[in-house]
């Protein structure tokens, strides 16, 4: 069962929320802003795949009458007030794992970023706030990768981690060069998380209709107008799905998922989750790929 969940597929579904002195400052382009965030995302999905995770924006917040909380220099209260925001609001309007504050207002001390350790899927704690400084959509997406890094169970890097590059998304500091790698130290201390954890939210993959962001074939993500996505040609090793196209294979009827077994629905009645303690475990319904979160068993 370990393995089976460290082998799934995670899909974090992801809000962004621009509080009000952002809005004012991007007010003249929105579309534009709206265009960089989306590039930010997408560059952050990149950079989790590797740890076979997707990053997915379903919904992304612009505070453009007022800011819904008190959003000041001091970044802890910051970050307690959009805790208690979320919990209290936009998690009961809108179903999310994972939610990040962004404001161009200059956090006290050197802080960029800020967050909680280990603490994704939590109803109360799974958010961040990123101060946007900077003109380089790399090195927002950094800032904000490295903090769902935290999220997700990742300390800062040490000296003696490496990444194949000048620098990692872990790294105390945001480097002048900084690259789209995590370290060997930081896939350790995500895998340990995962496997202590098991956070369930990470399996539940978004609908294709919830992601705001315009569809792009070859992020591995599912999105409006795709059968399927198995990322760049040159990457795909799924024979049920054409990669060029994002669409399934001649007779194939699924291309991944929990429930799918070589292009093929499996039966009623697999079990595709085990629950710990009494709960009873969870089996694929056979008309969907996907692990469907309250089809019980029995």
């Amino acid at each position: 069962a370990q393995q089976a969940y460290l082998d799934a597929k995670k899909y974090v579904e992801f809000v962004v929320v621009l509080d009000h002195e952002m809005y004012k400052k991007y007010k003249d382009d929105l579309d534009e802003i709206k265009r960089r965030i989306y590039e930010i995302v997408n560059t952050m999905n990149e950079m989790f795949i590797p740890l076979n995770i997707r990053v997915a924006l379903i919904c992304l917040e612009i505070w453009s009458d007022r800011d819904k909380i008190n959003v000041t220099s001091a970044g802890d209260d910051t970050l307690y007030s959009f805790r208690k925001w979320r919990a209290t609001d936009l998690l009961k309007r809108k179903s999310h794992d994972n939610a990040q504050l962004l404001t161009v207002i200059d956090f006290d001390g050197s802080t960029l970023g800020l967050t909680e350790l280990a603490t994704m899927c939590d109803p109360y704690r799974s958010v961040a706030i990123i101060e946007y400084r900077s003109p380089i959509n790399l090195e927002v997406a950094v800032i904000m990768a490295h903090e769902m890094g935290h999220n997700l169970g990742m300390k800062h890097d040490e000296k003696y981690c490496t990444c194949n590059a000048y620098s990692c998304i872990m790294d105390a500091a945001l480097s002048n060069y900084p690259s789209k790698l995590f370290s060997n130290c930081s896939q350790e201390y995500q895998r340990k998380y995962l496997i202590k954890h098991r956070p369930r939210c990470l399996l539940n993959r978004p609908l294709r209709t919830d992601i705001v962001s315009r569809p792009v074939c070859g992020n591995e993500l599912l999105e409006v107008g795709e059968e399927c996505d198995c990322g760049p040609p040159a990457n795909c090793q799924n024979q049920c799905c054409d990669a060029a196209t994002c669409k399934l294979t001649p007779g194939s009827q699924c291309a991944q998922g929990l429930c799918c077994d070589q292009c093929r629905f499996k039966k009623e009645g697999t079990v595709c989750w085990r629950t710990r303690g009494d709960d009873p475990d969870i089996c694929c319904n056979g008309i969907s790929a996907g692990c469907p979160r309250f089809h019980f068993c029995g």
